[in-house]
């Protein structure tokens, strides 16, 4: 299969995300997480929607690690995970409170998109169960409690973002709601925290000429040219797609 190797996307990574398996989608433009109307496709040569979208992913970078995961294999980018707090994440936020019976506690976080790119071939199974093993290990070192994902199954269920549900039971995940049409699984953490107090303190020190970035860039108000701002009144669309 190859060496497989991991690594938290950082600014100079952020450019070799791989394209997901839906055609005309692209993850450094993508809001449909971020967005109750959010969509999967974007102009690749929009810089607005790039320069969103990298500052989403690496908003926690300065406490504990960035919100989305490499996979490589011999040196190439190979898979891709994005995952983060239900804060982080409207619309999955949207799609629990679908179901009342999931637990509050521990408050879980969410891996929102898991692509394999296709030329893998039967590889593509076993890197993704991989990418979620490395994606695991990760949230342990942040004290996470619990993860949860949300697959959607289908002819080709690679085309929705979370990917197959078959690579969240060979990680570990259970079953805890839904069909088999839109399950929710969900896996409970060992919550080995290795970011305590001190270090977060430390990553959180600030920087020379940083300015209003430290410690998160807080924009002073809304913008029309925010992308990523919820309207006043969010109309309650189907958190699943219209198809």
């Amino acid at each position: 299969m190859g060496s497989l190797s991991f690594a938290l996307v950082d600014a100079a990574s952020f450019d070799a995300i791989p394209d997901p398996a839906q055609p005309g989608a692209r993850c450094q433009t993508c809001d449909y997480w971020e967005r109750l109307d959010g969509a999967r496709t974007g102009d690749e040569a929009s810089e607005p929607r790039l320069a969103l979208k990298r500052s989403r992913l690496l908003a926690g970078a300065k406490l504990a690690g960035a919100y989305a995961m490499l996979a490589h294999r011999d040196g190439a980018a190979v898979g891709y995970a994005q995952f983060g707090p239900m804060s982080v994440y409207p619309r999955a936020q949207s799609i629990r409170e679908r179901y009342p019976q999931l637990p509050d506690s521990p408050a879980p976080w969410v891996v929102t998109c898991l692509q394999i790119v296709d030329a893998l071939g039967p590889d593509r199974l076993s890197v993704g169960t991989a990418l979620l093993e490395a994606l695991r290990q990760e949230l342990d070192r942040r004290g996470i409690g619990a993860v949860e994902a949300y697959p959607e199954g289908g002819a080709d269920a690679w085309l929705a973002s979370p990917g197959p549900p078959s690579i969240y039971v060979a990680a570990g995940f259970e079953l805890v709601a839904g069909d088999d049409r839109y399950p929710v699984y969900r896996r409970e953490l060992s919550e080995g925290a290795e970011v305590g107090w001190d270090d977060l303190l430390e990553r959180t020190q600030p920087v020379a000429d940083e300015g209003d970035a430290w410690p998160l860039p807080i924009p002073r108000r809304a913008s029309e040219d925010d992308l990523f701002r919820l309207p006043d009144k969010p109309k309650r669309t189907n958190p699943f797609g219209e198809d």
